[in-house]
């Protein structure tokens, strides 16, 4: 007799669901690739747009002096975690599969994360305090954590960052702004050297498959590929 197989948390999800949310996050990671190519052309015109595109703390400080904390904190705070409840949906949706992908990127993160599925649903606040990255949220997932508890820790620590952000800025105010003003005169060659990094950065993770799509695209695969057999072993 086989041993039977560990359930995930949430029904399987249709081909429509699991396209739609794969298909969201796979947006997310290149509307940031668009902002890192081009945010020396968006730094002074459009900052709200850099930051909807990629919120990474870079950007963070180069735009928080250019918008009210009005504008910036709930702008900021929506592209950050827009991402956390597809990926803790995956997590929900393929159970322990999503828990051995993100073991198997490396042997010490897997034990590390094999650590953390014991002890989340006691002691995972502690780690979402600090952080809530896609493993994290993916792990939230898949041992079924309550995703509003989720959304909460990350809201709470993601503000408490955001909110030092503004506190930096404002005390390198001058600094930043001096910078600034050195990207808007040489605006042409810096956007020019972004466009060529993200490019090549691009290109060469993609010959490696380590880019961030193709993360995603081994996640699926792995996920899919899982429910697969387990459907053959039923």
């Amino acid at each position: 007799m086989t041993a039977p197989v560990a359930t995930a948390p949430l029904p399987a999800p249709s081909r429509k669901q699991r396209n739609l949310v794969f298909g969201a996050i796979g947006a997310a990671i290149v509307l940031g690739w668009i902002g890192d190519a081009f945010w020396a052309s968006l730094v002074d015109r459009s900052p709200l747009t850099l930051l909807l595109l990629n919120a990474k703390p870079r950007y963070q400080i180069l735009v928080v002096n250019r918008l009210a904390v009005w504008v910036f904190l709930p702008v900021a705070l929506a592209r950050l975690l827009c991402t956390k409840p597809l990926l803790w949906l995956t997590g929900g949706w393929y159970g322990p599969r999503t828990v051995d992908w993100v073991a198997g990127r490396s042997e010490r993160g897997g034990k590390l994360v094999h650590w953390a599925q014991r002890h989340f649903p006691k002691r995972g606040w502690m780690v979402m305090i600090i952080t809530t990255s896609n493993p994290v949220c993916l792990l939230a997932g898949s041992v079924g954590y309550p995703l509003a508890r989720l959304m909460l820790w990350a809201l709470i620590g993601t503000t408490v960052r955001l909110v030092a952000v503004i506190v930096v800025g404002d005390i390198f105010s001058e600094a930043i702004s001096a910078f600034t003003d050195w990207v808007v005169d040489h605006r042409v060659p810096v956007v020019l050297l972004s466009i060529t990094v993200v490019l090549g950065g691009l290109l060469w993770q993609r010959r490696r498959g380590t880019s961030a799509l193709d993360e995603l695209h081994s996640l699926e695969e792995a996920v899919e590929g899982g429910a697969d057999g387990d459907e053959a072993a039923s």
